[in-house]
């Protein structure tokens, strides 16, 4: 099942309540190439999108197509950690190369690439803050992160 998206309702990340997080003051590394990969939803399409990944958050719906991992430690206190859990992206996700939806809330969600995801996925998912769904656009994969710095996968299988 792949999720459509309406290209249409993108916004600026000037207008997204998150787009501080890619901004050069607060992550200097990211080019600008990279922030255009980065593509907010409206709210009123992040609403929309977010009925569609109501169902694969319900573990249910996920138990006899996907297989779960453990929880998986997402501590980003030093770049170590960092790598550590990107490597652990890396190795899990090596079969699909799809875009990714992102949503926080179910009015604040966008769409980039499975590349720009892992390498800022610090700036995706704040520790302490942060309950995140992302889902692979084709539904291949699906990742639980919780604001105290762990990840649940479910891949497709």
């Amino acid at each position: 099942m792949k999720i459509e998206t309406d290209h249409r309702e993108i916004i600026s990340l000037g207008d997204f309540e998150l787009g501080w997080r890619w901004e050069k003051t607060h992550n200097s590394s990211i080019s600008e190439f990279e922030i255009q990969q980065i593509r907010p939803f409206s709210k009123s399409e992040s609403k929309r999108l977010n009925k569609t990944i109501a169902y694969f958050e319900l573990e249910q719906n996920l138990i006899e197509k996907y297989f779960q991992t453990d929880w998986i430690n997402a501590n980003a206190e030093n770049d170590e950690k960092v790598q550590r859990f990107r490597n652990q992206l890396e190795i899990i996700l090596k079969s699909w190369d799809e875009d990714v939806i992102i949503s926080w809330e179910r009015n604040v969600a966008l769409k980039t690439t499975k590349a720009i995801f892992i390498k800022y996925w610090t700036d995706f998912l704040y520790p302490g803050s942060d309950d995140v769904t992302v889902i692979s656009e084709e539904t291949n994969w699906i990742l639980f992160y919780k604001h105290f710095e762990v990840a649940k996968m479910w891949t497709k299988v």
